[in-house]
């Protein structure tokens, strides 16, 4: 009898370990909780946008065009993920900017994935959207 609860207990305690880390690792979240509650989107001052196709860079200092970047993100469902493989036909790299200094690093891959690098923490988070975005909208900023 003790030999069939050892066993069922070596059977259900990696599986409720798991099923508890499953829970507490992927935690669907926000653009706005993850990015913009983090720091004054009205101190943006610029955007550097590079598409990684061909490396192009643009700068981006019109207030009304860094508005519409961020309307397109904004409340965007994310889903915290650890070790994605991204595989992506076009991804694009944000700089947002402050007074010249770095805040955070994004990376759209296709309309799938998020990295947000933080650079004041020196700590980047890996998000899957939810939902799909517009990224017609980033290919039509060059």
């Amino acid at each position: 009898m003790k030999k069939r609860y050892k066993i069922l207990i070596g059977i259900l305690l990696p599986l409720i370990i798991l099923f508890a880390s499953t829970i507490f690792l992927t935690r669907d979240s926000t653009f706005d909780k993850e990015v913009i509650d983090r720091f004054n989107i009205e101190q943006i001052k610029e955007i550097e946008l590079i598409r990684s196709s061909d490396n192009k860079t643009i700068t981006i200092t019109d207030v009304a065009t860094i508005n519409q970047i961020m309307q397109q993100l904004e409340d965007q469902p994310l889903r915290k993920v650890y070790f994605s493989n991204s595989d992506y036909d076009e991804a694009y790299w944000l700089t947002l900017r402050n007074n010249d200094k770095r805040e955070i690093g994004l990376r759209l891959d296709d309309s799938k994935h998020l990295f947000v690098y933080l650079y004041e923490e020196n700590y980047m988070k890996d998000y899957k959207f939810l939902d799909d975005i517009k990224m017609a909208f980033f290919e039509d900023l060059f």
